[in-house]
């Protein structure tokens, strides 16, 4: 005898069949072969709906009326038709944006465990530590021309290279004087987004001094040359990377696919390949927008602070007070999943801070046509470069400055005379 408790629709047919003809429960468990129990159950179920079983005679059969055609209004059927072409334009651009992560091949999710080296707590007899470089918006490719902002600045994709050479001799140099009386466990390289300058704008494309796959082998020749020199004085290098705006494939901002869209996560995937002869040479990146780095039992969170949930600056204060209220948010997000980022890093607003536990970053670009347009005060070309202890933490930190030290070079401004030389 079998004892289903779960009965197909055409084995439960044919128990009410057998309930409502036979004499009682255990005589119809026995014709249909399941517990007796099981068929006591639904011969209560049927007394529940008004139908008496054991009376000798089938279930009466059930007709169902057709129902009767529903008449749709002019309104309802615009509001079909505007809806049903709205899901057409949905699947083509999504069919688009799978198009696109075919044309951006190569790139590969890196699991996000870190290295045991960074995620070890102890402290060591003179106590541990790890050597943090922050690197967001290089705009490598973008063109700052010196006649439109009076002469304060000037950018171009040669001034980049000079600036981030700069500023890896700073990371070595620097890095390893503060880490001298600690057992110096790495290089933690942080690459915060907008490492392309990216065509998102109409002018930056009418502007920039390369296309975006150019920019893109560019700066991957920049930083690999900074990681290799890097590697010559640190032991380990850590790399973790998020995407940012600039980067971005997308004519607009989106919030599906943000990373595996982004031109900058492709660098990191290239740097990645091209490194992989190094086993001290780590990455970590993948398709979410912010990274969580375990470093000495405390948490380190990258991300690029475009989508913080706050935007633009606050009057004379400037940015410094949205991207206070907006890290304050990542902190109440990170405690609702049970998480507490220790250090929050990123970039976005090129201008430099440390607001109790961030990291807010400066630029490689600098001072440009579009921080003059909104009448910013002046900020010289700099990122961070920070020290993280296994006892103090965030022991030492500076804004690395990548011009040399003093006011801007005087670059002449001749106004024109005639319209041909605008």
């Amino acid at each position: 005898m079998r004892n289903t408790a779960h009965l197909t629709p055409e084995r439960l047919k044919e128990l009410y069949e057998a309930l409502m003809t036979s004499a009682n429960a255990v005589e119809a468990a026995k014709r249909v072969g399941v517990n007796p129990k099981t068929a006591q159950l639904h011969a209560r179920r049927l007394r529940a709906k008004g139908i008496k079983p054991f009376i000798g005679a089938p279930l009466p059969p059930q007709t169902t009326q057709a129902p009767e055609p529903v008449e749709r209004t002019r309104a309802e059927i615009h509001d079909a038709s505007f809806w049903r072409a709205k899901a057409r334009r949905l699947e083509r651009d999504l069919a688009q944006a799978e198009h696109l992560i075919e044309q951006l091949g190569g790139i590969r999710e890196v699991p996000v465990d870190p290295p045991r080296w960074l995620a070890d707590v102890s402290h060591g007899t003179k106590g541990r530590s790890v050597i943090g470089a922050l690197v967001s918006d290089v705009h490598y490719g973008e063109v700052i021309d010196p006649e439109e902002i009076n002469g304060v600045n000037a950018f171009n994709p040669e001034i980049c290279e000079r600036r981030m050479q700069r500023y890896f001799e700073a990371v070595c140099g620097v890095g390893q004087r503060w880490a001298s009386d600690t057992q110096c466990e790495g290089l933690l390289l942080a690459l915060a987004g907008d490492l392309i300058s990216g065509d998102i704008h109409e002018e930056l494309r009418i502007t920039n001094a390369l296309t975006a796959h150019e920019q893109v082998s560019g700066v991957v020749g920049l930083l690999e040359a900074g990681i290799r020199q890097a590697r010559k004085v640190y032991p380990r290098v850590h790399v973790v990377a998020v995407p940012g705006n600039h980067g971005r494939s997308t004519v607009k901002p989106t919030a599906k696919l943000y990373a595996r869209l982004s031109y900058d996560i492709m660098v990191a995937s290239i740097l990645a390949d091209r490194l992989r002869d190094d086993d001290n040479v780590t990455f970590q990146f993948g398709k979410a927008k912010d990274q969580i780095t375990p470093v000495f039992g405390r948490t380190v969170l990258t991300t690029h602070f475009d989508k913080i949930g706050t935007r633009g600056g606050m009057g004379f204060a400037g940015p410094m007070l949205p991207i206070v209220r907006g890290t304050k948010k990542i902190s109440e997000q990170q405690a609702s999943v049970g998480r507490r980022p220790d250090l929050i890093q990123g970039g976005h607003y090129h201008t430099t801070g440390n607001p109790g536990n961030v990291l807010a970053n400066g630029s490689v670009p600098g001072y440009s046509e579009f921080a003059d347009d909104l009448r910013a005060s002046f900020e010289p070309p700099q990122q961070w470069l920070y020290l993280l202890h296994s006892k103090w933490w965030l022991r030492e930190r500076a804004p690395i400055q990548l011009e040399p030290p003093g006011p801007p070079e005087k670059i002449r401004v001749k106004a024109p005379t005639t319209m041909a030389e605008l």
